[in-house]
């Protein structure tokens, strides 16, 4: 077992500012971290003083996120991070639909999105949200497949698997390759009244809540699933620490779930070529 690559998702600690995100994130033992597209847009920094920030601290982007309806067409946001790929370098993206579509109509446009991507090297996960407009694993997978891009897969977010009622066997069919990602957290006993906002707010540590979170992550290995591992906690309660102690938390709760499930976080490659 290795928590040599775990990476710390943007949302984790979402009210810090990229400089303090970094430290904190490297500082707690994270190999990489996830970006949101406004915290790109708002660092007040140039490309090259981001670069060195994540050079000093030995840590690199693994995924990029935007909220919008990318079923539309490529817009700014878009732009941004690609271009972000382009001169600092990310893995993939990772993109839920909240905008109201039939599935079939989703088909080309994520195609067209995985063809954009691959033009800058990007994988590009579709995440099923319980709150969505695409619900479950079935409904992303139904998706991915029809579309037929080698670069489009499916990111898997521990708390949007259990809330949509997932199981183990719902895997079957689906090519371990096919799953970009995995987001670590953990879910309470029962279930608020309002997913969206317990999704937001009241997330829990990984290997902290009722999952059957190492059920899961033995699953997904025994179904031959590496992907790189992420640790993702929307909590208002994590948002009231210091980033630092954040990220600790974080980091050890992930590190200790994955050990106890005998499950690795593998390395990956960004797309200016660099390995974690």
């Amino acid at each position: 077992m290795t928590a040599e690559f775990l990476n710390c998702s943007a949302n984790t600690l979402r009210h810090a500012d990229l400089t303090t995100r970094v430290a904190a994130a490297a500082g707690a033992g994270f190999a990489g971290i996830g970006l949101r597209v406004s915290d790109y847009s708002h660092a007040d920094m140039s490309d090259g003083q981001i670069r060195d920030l994540l050079d000093r601290h030995g840590v690199r982007v693994l995924e990029m996120e935007h909220n919008w309806d990318w079923a539309k067409g490529e817009d700014a946001a878009e732009e941004a991070m690609f271009s972000f790929a382009d001169r600092i370098g990310i893995r993939h993206l990772n993109v839920p639909m909240f905008a109201e579509h039939p599935l079939p109509d989703l088909v080309e446009p994520f195609g067209a999105l995985c063809d954009r991507a691959a033009e800058h090297g990007v994988l590009v996960g579709f995440e099923f949200l319980p709150y969505s407009h695409v619900r479950t694993l079935g409904e992303a997978w139904q998706v991915v497949a029809a579309a037929g891009r080698p670069n489009g897969g499916i990111t898997l977010d521990l708390w949007h698997w259990f809330r949509s009622g997932a199981r183990p066997e719902d895997l079957a069919g689906i090519p371990p390759s096919a799953i970009t990602t995995l987001q670590l957290c953990d879910v309470l006993p029962q279930p608020g009244p309002d997913p969206t906002d317990e999704a937001r707010h009241r997330r829990l540590l990984p290997g902290q809540g009722a999952g059957d979170t190492l059920g899961l992550l033995r699953a997904l290995r025994d179904h031959g699933v590496s992907a790189p591992v992420s640790v993702e906690v929307f909590s208002d309660d994590l948002d009231t620490r210091p980033a630092a102690e954040a990220a600790r938390l974080a980091f050890d709760a992930g590190a200790l779930t994955l050990g106890r499930a005998g499950v690795t976080a593998p390395p990956w490659t960004t797309t200016r070529g660099e390995d974690r």
